[in-house]
This record gives C-alpha cells, sequence and structure tokens, in this order.
C-alpha cells in the first residue's frame, strides 16, 4: 500500500495542478505527501538565494492548501543545490513508498537531449511513482477526482516477470473498498497459447482470493500500442506497469512500455521498478 509519497514540485502552474490531484490519494490509502522544491543556486550570490528560498517556502505553503484540506499530513522542503541530486537523495534517505509526478508527454528522444527531472528521477529513484499527465489534468474539472478513481477500473499490464508480479501485488494492495475491477493483460504475438491463458488464470485467481473482481485479457501487437488500445477501449482509471529500468538512451532507441504509457496513457499510471 502506498501510505507516505514524496511531491516533488518546480512551483509551476502545471505542479499546482499535480497538488490539487494529490489531494484525491487519500482515498487510495495516502496518509503522508511531502512536497519538495530545489532552488538551483548555480551563479548566485547569498542574498539571492536567501531572498527566492523564501519566495519558494511562500508560493509552497499557498500550494499546499488542497492537500491540508483533503486531511493529509503533509511536510514541505526548499532545498538549495541540483534539483535532480537533491530530490533523488531525499528520495532514497526518506523511507517514501512512492514518486508522484507530472508528465509533459516528451518524447524519448526530447528527453535524451533536453532531459526532465521527472522523468530522471522515475527511472533512477527506485521507488514505484504514480505519474499524471500535465495535459490531462488541466482539461479536467477536479485533478483530485482522478485520484480518488484510480483503482476503480485498473489495468495491470503482465509479461509474467518478476517485476510484473511487484507490479501486480502493489496494485492489489490497493484499499479493497476502492477497487472496482482489474484486467490483467498479456500482449501475446502469436494470439496467445493454452500457457499463456493458464498463467493468466492464475493471476486471475490471485486477485479473486483476495476479493477482487478479476478478468483476463489477451492483446495482440507491440506491447505499448496494445496496451494503450486497451486503456481507451475499456476507460480503465489507472495502469500499473512494471519497468525494467532502461537508460534514457536505451529507451531512446528501444522504446519502453512503461516511459510510453506514462506520456500517453488516458489515465495516471503507477509505475513499478
Amino acid at each position: 500500500m502506498l501510505t507516505n509519497v514524496l511531491l516533488p514540485t518546480d512551483l509551476s502552474s502545471d505542479h499546482e495542478l499535480v497538488m490539487k490531484f494529490a489531494a484525491g490519494l487519500a482515498d487510495i490509502g495516502v496518509r503522508r505527501v511531502v512536497c519538495a522544491h530545489v532552488v538551483d543556486a548555480a551563479g548566485l550570490e547569498g542574498p539571492v538565494i536567501s531572498a527566492t528560498v523564501d519566495a519558494a517556502r511562500e508560493v509552497m505553503q499557498r500550494s499546499l492548501e488542497p492537500l491540508k484540506a483533503a486531511g493529509l499530513e503533509v511536510d514541505s522542503r526548499v532545498l538549495t543545490g541540483d534539483p535532480e541530486r537533491e530530490l533523488l537523495q531525499l528520495a532514497n534517505e526518506g523511507s517514501f513508498d512512492c514518486l508522484v509526478c507530472g508528465s509533459s508527454g516528451k518524447s524519448a528522444a526530447d528527453r535524451l537531449f533536453f532531459g526532465s527531472v521527472s522523468d530522471r528521477l522515475v527511472r533512477d529513484s527506485g521507488l514505484p511513482s504514480l505519474t499524471v499527465r500535465f495535459d490531462l489534468l488541466r482539461v479536467t474539472s477536479d485533478p483530485a477526482e482522478l485520484a480518488r478513481r484510480f483503482a476503480r477500473v485498473l489495468l495491470i499490464p503482465t509479461d509474467f516477470s518478476a517485476t510484473a508480479a511487484r507490479a501486480l501485488n502493489l496494485a492489489l494492495s490497493f484499499p479493497r473498498k476502492q477497487i472496482g475491477t482489474v484486467r490483467i493483460f498479456n500482449v501475446a504475438s502469436d494470439g496467445g497459447d493454452g500457457e499463456t491463458e493458464s498463467q493468466l488464470k492464475r493471476l486471475v485467481d490471485i486477485a479473486k482470493g483476495r476479493g477482487i473482481a478479476a478478468s483476463a485479457v489477451i492483446g495482440h501487437g507491440t506491447p505499448e500500442k496494445a496496451i494503450l488500445r486497451e486503456a481507451q477501449y475499456s476507460g480503465v482509471s489507472g495502469v500499473v506497469v512494471g519497468s525494467r529500468g532502461r537508460t534514457v538512451l536505451q529507451e531512446a532507441l528501444m522504446g519502453s512500455v512503461s516511459m510510453t504509457l506514462m506520456r500517453q496513457a488516458p489515465c495516471p499510471v503507477l509505475i513499478v521498478p
């Protein structure tokens, strides 16, 4: 279960939407949110750094109001230094269950050449990461509802690996009353076989053994496209997927299912390392 989460923010208007999204996390078991902002102090003198930190703290306090109103325990951190390094260090030291990040939808090639702190945190922190597209938040009247409804209809892709098993176990750990149904999804290049169906049935039986409605689905084609089609077709409210931890260069050259879903899925995506 996710109870203690880290929410990195650059205090932009898009990240204020992520704060509003996070206000709905209490419904899926989250109890504490630590919001962190890093002031890049490179080239700045002491008085300027101090003033910038004070201004960031003031903006942060206003941004935290939706989280406090939702009854969440909230902590804020304003750090100085290199944003990626400081946030990774905080993620590794804080005993967090999950990161909560917005996604800009940049392609792998864009991130290879221009970079994204959020994407690198998702890849390198070693934590599960709940991501939601900024453009999805912008057109949603109540961003918190996306978080509240996350577990109503879950799509859980699996290739029967250990990483996929961890994703399934985490998905099934959400509060029982918040899980509506889960769709356990495998992409079979040859249309499926008896062994695939047997393994899917075993996973479905695990979910049903916990009192959760579940069904097995076999898709076709490339994994990224098949999972996106299923997410659109089934109207899922959340995707929980394992990540193989590819580097950004490997992703740019070979693709990554989890990162593609993070950029293109029509709902929030929980990526499990």
